[in-house]
Protein backbone atom coordinates (compact mmCIF):
# COMPACT_ATOMS: atom_id res chain seq x y z
CA UNK A 1 0.00 0.00 0.00
CA UNK A 2 1.06 3.57 -0.59
CA UNK A 3 2.67 5.20 2.42
CA UNK A 4 0.84 8.51 2.73
CA UNK A 5 2.99 9.64 5.64
CA UNK A 6 5.75 10.63 3.21
CA UNK A 7 6.02 11.61 -0.43
CA UNK A 8 8.62 10.72 -3.01
CA UNK A 9 8.71 12.70 -6.23
CA UNK A 10 8.42 10.83 -9.49
CA UNK A 11 11.15 11.12 -12.11
CA UNK A 12 9.26 13.82 -14.02
CA UNK A 13 8.48 15.74 -10.84
CA UNK A 14 12.15 15.61 -9.80
CA UNK A 15 13.27 16.92 -13.19
CA UNK A 16 10.71 19.73 -13.03
CA UNK A 17 11.77 20.60 -9.48
CA UNK A 18 15.45 20.90 -10.32
CA UNK A 19 14.66 22.84 -13.50
CA UNK A 20 12.66 25.39 -11.50
CA UNK A 21 15.38 25.48 -8.82
CA UNK A 22 18.11 26.20 -11.38
CA UNK A 23 16.08 28.93 -13.09
CA UNK A 24 15.15 30.51 -9.75
CA UNK A 25 18.74 30.33 -8.47
CA UNK A 26 20.06 32.04 -11.62
CA UNK A 27 17.35 34.71 -11.45
CA UNK A 28 18.06 35.46 -7.78
CA UNK A 29 21.82 35.45 -8.40
CA UNK A 30 21.53 37.92 -11.27
CA UNK A 31 19.06 40.14 -9.45
CA UNK A 32 20.90 40.38 -6.14
CA UNK A 33 24.53 39.96 -7.22
CA UNK A 34 24.65 40.46 -11.01
CA UNK A 35 26.77 37.32 -11.10
CA UNK A 36 25.48 33.99 -12.37
CA UNK A 37 28.22 32.09 -10.52
CA UNK A 38 26.58 32.99 -7.20
CA UNK A 39 23.78 30.59 -8.12
CA UNK A 40 25.97 27.72 -6.87
CA UNK A 41 25.35 29.00 -3.35
CA UNK A 42 21.87 27.47 -3.52
CA UNK A 43 23.16 23.95 -4.26
CA UNK A 44 23.59 22.93 -0.56
CA UNK A 45 19.95 23.87 0.06
CA UNK A 46 18.57 21.75 -2.79
CA UNK A 47 17.86 18.70 -0.62
CA UNK A 48 16.05 20.75 2.02
CA UNK A 49 14.00 22.58 -0.61
CA UNK A 50 13.10 19.26 -2.20
CA UNK A 51 11.95 17.95 1.18
CA UNK A 52 9.77 21.03 1.73
CA UNK A 53 8.25 20.58 -1.71
CA UNK A 54 7.54 16.90 -1.05
CA UNK A 55 5.90 17.81 2.28
CA UNK A 56 3.62 20.27 0.49
CA UNK A 57 2.71 17.73 -2.19
CA UNK A 58 2.07 15.09 0.47
CA UNK A 59 -0.26 17.45 2.32
CA UNK A 60 -2.30 17.93 -0.84
CA UNK A 61 -2.41 14.18 -1.44
CA UNK A 62 -3.57 13.48 2.12
CA UNK A 63 -6.36 16.06 1.87
CA UNK A 64 -7.48 14.47 -1.41
CA UNK A 65 -7.39 11.03 0.25
CA UNK A 66 -9.57 12.19 3.16
CA UNK A 67 -12.09 13.76 0.79
CA UNK A 68 -12.27 10.55 -1.24
CA UNK A 69 -12.59 8.44 1.91
CA UNK A 70 -15.54 10.54 3.03
CA UNK A 71 -17.42 9.81 -0.19
CA UNK A 72 -16.36 6.17 0.02
CA UNK A 73 -18.11 5.84 3.38
CA UNK A 74 -21.43 6.93 1.87
CA UNK A 75 -21.05 4.41 -0.96
CA UNK A 76 -20.19 1.65 1.54
CA UNK A 77 -23.19 2.58 3.67
CA UNK A 78 -25.52 2.19 0.70
CA UNK A 79 -23.99 -1.10 -0.42
CA UNK A 80 -23.94 -2.65 3.07
CA UNK A 81 -27.50 -1.45 3.64
CA UNK A 82 -28.44 -3.46 0.54
CA UNK A 83 -26.99 -6.59 2.14
CA UNK A 84 -23.49 -6.61 0.64
CA UNK A 85 -20.48 -7.80 2.59
CA UNK A 86 -17.60 -5.40 3.20
CA UNK A 87 -15.55 -7.08 0.47
CA UNK A 88 -18.33 -6.81 -2.11
CA UNK A 89 -19.18 -3.26 -1.02
CA UNK A 90 -15.57 -2.19 -1.56
CA UNK A 91 -15.46 -3.89 -4.95
CA UNK A 92 -18.66 -2.15 -6.06
CA UNK A 93 -17.52 1.24 -4.74
CA UNK A 94 -14.32 1.45 -6.81
CA UNK A 95 -16.00 2.36 -10.15
CA UNK A 96 -18.16 4.98 -8.41
CA UNK A 97 -15.14 6.52 -6.73
CA UNK A 98 -13.18 6.66 -9.99
CA UNK A 99 -16.15 8.16 -11.76
CA UNK A 100 -16.09 11.05 -9.29
CA UNK A 101 -12.33 11.57 -8.86
CA UNK A 102 -10.86 10.05 -12.02
CA UNK A 103 -9.08 6.81 -12.83
CA UNK A 104 -5.90 7.77 -10.97
CA UNK A 105 -7.49 8.71 -7.64
CA UNK A 106 -5.30 7.56 -4.77
CA UNK A 107 -8.04 5.82 -2.76
CA UNK A 108 -9.31 3.97 -5.84
CA UNK A 109 -5.90 2.36 -6.34
CA UNK A 110 -5.66 1.41 -2.69
CA UNK A 111 -9.15 -0.09 -2.59
CA UNK A 112 -8.45 -2.10 -5.72
CA UNK A 113 -5.42 -3.63 -4.01
CA UNK A 114 -7.44 -4.29 -0.87
CA UNK A 115 -10.22 -5.98 -2.84
CA UNK A 116 -7.76 -8.25 -4.66
CA UNK A 117 -6.15 -9.26 -1.35
CA UNK A 118 -9.54 -10.15 0.13
CA UNK A 119 -10.99 -11.75 -3.00
CA UNK A 120 -8.01 -13.67 -4.36
CA UNK A 121 -5.84 -13.92 -1.27
CA UNK A 122 -8.64 -14.61 1.18
CA UNK A 123 -7.20 -12.14 3.69
CA UNK A 124 -9.24 -10.83 6.60
CA UNK A 125 -11.09 -7.61 5.77
CA UNK A 126 -10.34 -6.00 9.14
CA UNK A 127 -6.62 -6.65 8.79
CA UNK A 128 -6.27 -5.20 5.30
CA UNK A 129 -8.40 -2.17 6.20
CA UNK A 130 -6.28 -1.63 9.29
CA UNK A 131 -3.16 -1.72 7.13
CA UNK A 132 -4.76 0.93 4.92
CA UNK A 133 -5.29 3.12 7.98
CA UNK A 134 -1.69 2.70 9.15
CA UNK A 135 -0.29 3.38 5.66
CA UNK A 136 -2.45 6.48 5.26
CA UNK A 137 -1.59 7.87 8.67
CA UNK A 138 -5.14 9.26 8.77
CA UNK A 139 -6.72 8.93 12.19
CA UNK A 140 -10.26 8.83 10.78
CA UNK A 141 -9.48 5.71 8.74
CA UNK A 142 -7.99 3.92 11.74
CA UNK A 143 -10.98 4.89 13.89
CA UNK A 144 -13.37 3.62 11.24
CA UNK A 145 -11.62 0.25 11.11
CA UNK A 146 -11.81 0.01 14.89
CA UNK A 147 -15.54 0.77 14.83
CA UNK A 148 -16.09 -1.73 12.02
CA UNK A 149 -14.21 -4.39 13.97
CA UNK A 150 -16.35 -3.79 17.06
CA UNK A 151 -19.59 -3.82 15.04
CA UNK A 152 -18.59 -7.07 13.34
CA UNK A 153 -17.85 -8.78 16.67
CA UNK A 154 -20.86 -7.48 18.57
CA UNK A 155 -23.43 -7.37 15.78
CA UNK A 156 -24.05 -3.63 16.17
CA UNK A 157 -25.44 -1.58 13.29
CA UNK A 158 -22.58 -0.95 10.87
CA UNK A 159 -24.64 1.44 8.75
CA UNK A 160 -25.19 3.79 11.69
CA UNK A 161 -21.48 3.64 12.54
CA UNK A 162 -20.44 4.41 8.96
CA UNK A 163 -22.83 7.35 8.72
CA UNK A 164 -21.56 8.78 11.99
CA UNK A 165 -17.96 8.35 10.86
CA UNK A 166 -18.78 10.16 7.61
CA UNK A 167 -20.46 12.94 9.58
CA UNK A 168 -17.38 13.44 11.77
CA UNK A 169 -15.11 13.60 8.72
CA UNK A 170 -17.42 16.11 7.01
CA UNK A 171 -17.38 18.32 10.11
CA UNK A 172 -13.58 18.18 10.23
CA UNK A 173 -13.35 18.95 6.51
CA UNK A 174 -15.66 21.94 6.92
CA UNK A 175 -13.55 23.33 9.75
CA UNK A 176 -10.38 22.58 7.81
CA UNK A 177 -11.73 24.39 4.73
CA UNK A 178 -12.63 27.49 6.75
CA UNK A 179 -9.23 27.57 8.42
CA UNK A 180 -7.43 27.10 5.11
CA UNK A 181 -9.33 30.00 3.60
CA UNK A 182 -8.03 32.21 6.39
CA UNK A 183 -4.55 30.73 6.07
CA UNK A 184 -4.60 31.25 2.29
CA UNK A 185 -5.31 34.96 2.76
CA UNK A 186 -2.52 35.26 5.30
CA UNK A 187 -0.14 33.39 3.01
CA UNK A 188 -1.06 35.82 0.23
CA UNK A 189 -0.21 38.74 2.47
CA UNK A 190 3.04 37.05 3.43
CA UNK A 191 3.96 36.46 -0.23
CA UNK A 192 3.50 40.15 -0.95
CA UNK A 193 6.00 40.94 1.80
CA UNK A 194 8.36 38.30 0.39
CA UNK A 195 8.41 39.57 -3.18
CA UNK A 196 8.49 43.29 -2.38
CA UNK A 197 12.30 43.48 -1.91
CA UNK A 198 12.84 41.73 -5.26
CA UNK A 199 10.34 44.01 -6.98
CA UNK A 200 11.97 47.13 -5.54
CA UNK A 201 15.46 45.99 -6.53
CA UNK A 202 14.27 45.06 -10.03
CA UNK A 203 12.56 48.45 -10.41
CA UNK A 204 15.69 50.30 -9.33
CA UNK A 205 17.80 48.23 -11.73
CA UNK A 206 15.54 49.19 -14.60
CA UNK A 207 14.96 52.83 -13.71
CA UNK A 208 18.15 53.94 -11.92
CA UNK A 209 20.95 51.37 -12.35
CA UNK A 210 23.64 53.88 -11.38
CA UNK A 211 21.87 54.68 -8.13
CA UNK A 212 21.83 51.04 -7.02
CA UNK A 213 25.25 50.17 -8.48
CA UNK A 214 27.13 50.43 -5.10
CA UNK A 215 25.09 47.48 -3.83
CA UNK A 216 26.76 45.32 -6.48
CA UNK A 217 30.29 46.74 -6.52
CA UNK A 218 31.16 47.17 -2.84
CA UNK A 219 31.59 44.66 -0.04
CA UNK A 220 29.09 46.52 2.13
CA UNK A 221 26.55 46.45 -0.72
CA UNK A 222 26.94 42.70 -1.23
CA UNK A 223 26.52 42.13 2.49
CA UNK A 224 23.34 44.18 2.41
CA UNK A 225 22.04 42.11 -0.51
CA UNK A 226 22.91 38.91 1.34
CA UNK A 227 21.08 40.25 4.40
CA UNK A 228 18.01 40.93 2.28
CA UNK A 229 18.00 37.34 1.01
CA UNK A 230 18.43 36.07 4.56
CA UNK A 231 15.54 38.24 5.75
CA UNK A 232 13.29 36.97 2.96
CA UNK A 233 14.11 33.36 3.87
CA UNK A 234 13.44 34.10 7.53
CA UNK A 235 10.09 35.72 6.75
CA UNK A 236 9.10 32.77 4.59
CA UNK A 237 9.94 30.34 7.41
CA UNK A 238 7.95 32.44 9.88
CA UNK A 239 4.93 32.61 7.59
CA UNK A 240 4.97 28.83 7.05
CA UNK A 241 5.24 28.18 10.78
CA UNK A 242 2.33 30.48 11.55
CA UNK A 243 0.09 29.05 8.82
CA UNK A 244 1.02 25.40 9.35
CA UNK A 245 -2.18 24.21 11.03
CA UNK A 246 -3.24 20.57 11.15
CA UNK A 247 -6.80 19.55 11.91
Amino acid sequence: MTDLTRYEMSRNETIAFYAVLVITSIAVSMLFYRNIICAVVFIPFARRLKQLTEDELNGRRRRAFISQFKDELFVLSTAIGAGRSMKDAIGESIPSLREIYGEDCILGRELELIYERMDKGGENDIQVLYELGIASGVEDVIDFVSVYSICKRTGASLIVAINKAAGVIIDKMTIDKEIREIVRRKEGEGMIILVMPAIIILFLNLSSPDYIDPLYTTIAGRLIMTGVIGAVIGIYGLVKRITDIDI
